[in-house]
């Protein structure tokens, strides 16, 4: 996790910490501003996304931006780091599990897409060849049936 996600963490965090504090049962966090500093962030989110253009796997990526606003980065706690470590490492992990899950999910579709594009490549090769097979017998009975007529008519006085 870099500075700056670590930064917008603490702000989510720090601006919802009553509904954290009810669902977790821990002291109400007393957070206090060292000093007022207007500092403006901007946030960058990459997204990837898969998907598939005339049966091909393409993953595209993008980036997101938004910015953060009255967000102080030096702040003083009045309580038991052990406490917010309490509270936050639960919310870390579980975030973490999530995002396992997700990547799990996306891998196994990208696989079942990739098997997918090798299947249909697979099936146009047999059809050009099954094609190329059947017209070779077709003109071979064709020229079959030409030399017949030759010959009978060969064959008349």
């Amino acid at each position: 996790m870099g500075g700056l996600s670590l930064r917008l963490l603490l702000k989510f965090f720090i601006t919802s910490m009553n509904s954290f504090t009810d669902d977790i049962d821990i002291p109400s966090t007393k957070v206090r501003p060292v000093k007022k500093v207007a500092l403006v962030v901007t946030a960058e989110d990459e997204l990837f996304r898969l998907t598939t253009k005339d049966g091909k796997l393409i993953v595209e990526r993008g980036v997101t931006r938004t910015e953060t606003s009255d967000f102080s980065p030096i702040l003083q706690f009045e309580q038991n780091p052990v406490q917010i470590l309490d509270a936050l490492l639960p919310l870390y992990l579980n975030s973490q599990v999530l995002k396992a899950l997700q990547e799990s999910l996306a891998s196994e579709l990208a696989a079942r897409m990739s098997a997918m594009s090798n299947a249909t490549d697979k099936c146009i090769s047999i059809e050009e060849n099954l094609s190329i097979i059947y017209n070779r017998q077709r003109q071979a009975k064709i020229t079959g049936e030409i030399l017949e007529i030759v010959a009978g008519v060969n064959a008349l006085p």
